[in-house]
C-alpha cells in the first residue's frame, strides 16, 4: 500500500469516529460502509505488496548480445573453479546484455540468473558449476539491480572452453537455453562453486580442498 493510500486511509477513519460520536444513525450506517470498502482495498493492496516484498519475482529475460571481457570478471581475475574437474580448458568471462521486465514497483537487487549456455558448435556445456547439463537449478549469474518495467541490463560470468583466448584462439559462438532471471528477496546470493563441490575428487576425507 502506498503512503498516499495510508494517508487517505487514516482520514476516512479518523472521520469515520467523528461521526461514530455525534452524527445520525443513517450517516453512520453509510459511513461503515464506505470505511469498510477502503479498508479492504488498502488490505487488498498491502497483500500484493507483501506478496512482491517476501515472495520470489519472476523477471523475464532475453539475451541480446554478448561479448568477452576478460581479464577481470565481475571486478575480479578470471578464475574457473574445479582446475581438476575442468582439466584441459580454460576461463574467459563472457559479459551479456540482456532485456528484462522488472514487473514490480521496485527496483530489485542482485537478481539470479538461470538456465543453460553451451558451446554452440561441440554441442558441451561451458558452465563450469553444470558441465553435464543436468543442474535443474542452473544459477550462473547474478544481475545486479533490475529497474521496474522494461529495461537493458549487463551481467558476467565465467565459461570453460576448448580455446585459451588469452593465445589469440576466437571465442566459440555461444548459445543461451531457458534463460531466465528471479528476484529471491533475503535469500542467498550466487557464489562460485569451489573445486571440491564440483569435482569431490579433489577433497580429502574430511571435504576440504586437497
Amino acid at each position: 500500500m502506498t503512503v498516499t493510500a495510508a494517508l487517505r486511509l487514516l482520514v476516512v477513519v479518523v472521520v469515520a469516529a467523528q461521526v461514530a460520536a455525534w452524527g445520525t444513525a443513517s450517516s453512520r450506517g453509510l459511513l461503515r460502509k464506505a470505511v469498510a470498502s477502503v479498508g479492504v482495498a488498502a488490505g487488498l493492496g498491502l497483500g500484493q505488496h507483501a506478496a512482491q516484498a517476501f515472495g520470489p519475482v519472476q523477471i523475464p529475460l532475453k539475451i541480446v548480445s554478448y561479448k568477452e571481457v576478460s581479464p577481470l570478471c565481475n571486478g575480479q581475475k578470471t578464475t574457473m573453479p574445479g582446475q581438476k574437474a575442468m582439466e584441459g580448458l580454460f576461463p574467459s568471462c563472457i559479459e551479456v546484455e540482456a532485456s528484462v521486465v522488472n514487473p514490480s514497483p521496485d527496483t530489485l537487487k542482485d537478481v539470479s540468473v538461470y538456465g543453460f549456455v553451451k558451446e554452440n558448435l561441440a554441442g558441451n556445456s561451458v558452465l563450469p558449476n553444470n558441465p553435464d547439463f543436468k543442474s535443474d537449478a542452473g544459477q550462473y549469474a547474478m544481475i545486479k539491480s533490475v529497474p521496474p518495467g522494461e529495461s537493458k541490463v549487463t551481467f558476467q560470468f565465467v565459461v570453460a572452453i576448448q580455446q585459451d583466448t588469452n593465445k589469440g584462439e576466437a571465442l566459440p559462438p555461444l548459445e543461451f537455453m531457458k534463460s531466465k532471471a528471479v528476484s529471491m528477496p533475503g535469500g542467498t546470493k550466487f557464489a562460485a562453486l569451489s573445486e571440491c563441490e564440483i569435482d569431490p575428487r579433489s577433497c580429502d576425507e574430511d571435504g576440504d580442498e586437497e
